[in-house]
């Protein structure tokens, strides 16, 4: 059972529930942000030169992202971040946890708190990621301009990678510290997936971490198809909410504790579904 049930809150906690945002009516934000210089205080590299606060975190690029990209990330972080719980939220913004947008020409190397990666001599970093999620360890999500503006060049066509990055932190950065026995429940979710033959040869089978993510982006309708039911090694047909909680209702019962079942797009990358799964 969950964390965040009733049962096991404290009133303090079932306060900040009652005090956040009511799920079932949260819309997209279309207000513009103020993008700046980033403040002194948060100590960064001079490689940054943009910054803009979004519910308390702090999203960063250097001078080579244009502001559209900021507009763009700023609806679908407020979309992610305005109706999840307040104790998730104090918990990331505790432990600094803070986003980064390459530019189209820039790779995962060139970003400093990545720079360590271009010495993994197994591994093409610039050439593998596009982006990478926020830990406790590192609390650093990244994600791409090409990606975030749906470009026609982005190799990531129909998915959002913010959003899975930024999956990442709110799971380890913003869920586990405050609810120590979501792994343990995220695990359960998945083993009662695999038995039943769902996630065969799909990304979302690789371990919880992926798992999360994956439905994460299922959750606001942002990932890739293909006409498979059994996949093709990163997906199968089921990329929307609505086929997620047909799929997989353990997997979208502990994603709907967290974020709103909101109707609008909150990423540059239309809902599509092509190939409906029909399977029971």
């Amino acid at each position: 059972m969950s964390f965040f049930s009733p049962h096991f809150l404290a009133a303090s906690q079932m306060q900040d529930l009652e005090n956040s945002s009511d799920k079932s009516t949260q819309g997209v934000s279309t207000a513009k942000p103020t993008i700046a210089t980033p403040p002194d205080s948060l100590k960064l590299n001079k490689f940054y030169k943009k910054y803009m606060n979004v519910n308390g975190l702090p999203v960063i690029s250097s001078w080579r992202v244009p502001d559209s990209c900021f507009y763009a990330a700023y609806i679908t972080i407020k979309g992610m971040t305005d109706a999840l719980p307040a104790q998730v939220m104090r918990s990331l913004t505790k432990h600094k946890a803070y986003i980064g947008i390459m530019a189209r020409y820039e790779g995962t190397t060139d970003i400093p708190e990545h720079a360590y990666l271009a010495k993994d001599t197994a591994m093409n970093w610039d050439l593998r990621a596009r982006g990478l999620g926020g830990t406790l360890e590192e609390p650093m999500s990244t994600c791409a301009e090409e990606n975030i503006l749906a470009y026609q060049i982005d190799k990531y066509h129909a998915e959002d990678i913010l959003i899975h990055e930024f999956a990442h932190a709110i799971h380890s950065i913003g869920i586990v510290p405050v609810n120590p026995q979501f792994n343990d429940e995220l695990k359960a979710s998945l083993d009662a997936a695999l038995a039943k033959g769902r996630w065969k040869n799909a990304y979302a089978a690789t371990d919880i971490f992926e798992y999360f993510a994956e439905g994460v982006q299922d959750w606001f309708n942002v990932n890739a198809e293909v006409n498979n039911d059994n996949g093709d090694g990163k997906h199968n047909k089921v990329n929307t909410r609505e086929e997620l909680k047909r799929y997989d209702p353990q997997l979208y019962n502990l994603i709907a504790q967290y974020f709103a079942p909101i109707k609008e797009q909150i990423s540059k990358h239309k809902k599509e579904n092509k190939f409906n799964w029909k399977g029971k």
